[in-house]
C-alpha cells in the first residue's frame, strides 16, 4: 500500500511564531497529536507535537518538584512565565523525516518504529506538502 492511499490529505500547519497556548488549542479542537511547522513559502522547516508539550511539561514538573525541597525558588513560575510567551519555534523538531506519497507503507513503519516518530509529513514529487501520516493513520490502514 502506498502512503498516498492511507495519509491524511487535510494538513493543518502552523508558523514558527504561533504561541505555544494556540497550537496546543489546535491539538484539541482538532484531536491530532502533531503539526508541520512552514515557512512563509510553504516549506517544512520543523514539526511540532505533543512529545514536544510533554516535554515542556515534564521540565515544568521537576521545577515544581525542586521547589518542594527548596521553597525559597520560584523557578517554575518563572518557566510558567516564560512558556506563555514562548513561540512554537523555539520548541519544535527541527530534524523532521519526510516522506513521499508515492513511498510505501513498510517506510512510515520503519520511520515509526526505528526512529520513534509519531507523526511524518508527506510531499509529493515536488517536495510540496500533501498529506501528513499519524499513528493513528497507520493503525487504520493496517487493521
Amino acid at each position: 500500500m502506498q502512503i498516498k492511499e492511507m495519509m491524511t490529505k487535510q494538513v493543518l500547519t502552523i508558523n514558527a511564531e504561533m504561541s505555544l497556548k494556540d497550537a496546543g488549542k489546535l491539538f484539541r479542537e482538532n484531536r491530532i497529536s502533531g503539526l508541520p511547522v512552514v515557512d512563509d513559502d510553504a516549506n517544512i522547516i520543523g514539526i511540532f507535537t505533543i512529545t514536544d508539550m510533554m516535554r515542556i511539561l515534564g521540565q515544568i514538573y521537576e521545577l515544581k518538584e525542586s521547589e518542594k525541597k527548596h521553597p525559597d525558588i520560584r523557578l517554575s513560575e518563572m518557566y510558567d512565565n516564560e512558556k506563555s510567551k514562548a513561540k512554537v519555534g523555539n520548541m519544535m523538531t527541527k530534524d523532521v523525516y519526510v516522506l513521499n506519497e508515492n513511498d510505501s507503507i513498510e517506510e512510515v513503519m520503519r520511520l515509526m518504529f526505528y526512529n520513534k516518530v509519531h507523526t511524518i509529513p508527506i510531499t509529493n514529487q515536488n517536495g510540496k506538502l500533501v498529506g501528513i501520516i499519524g499513528r493513528r493513520d497507520l493503525v487504520y490502514a493496517c487493521f
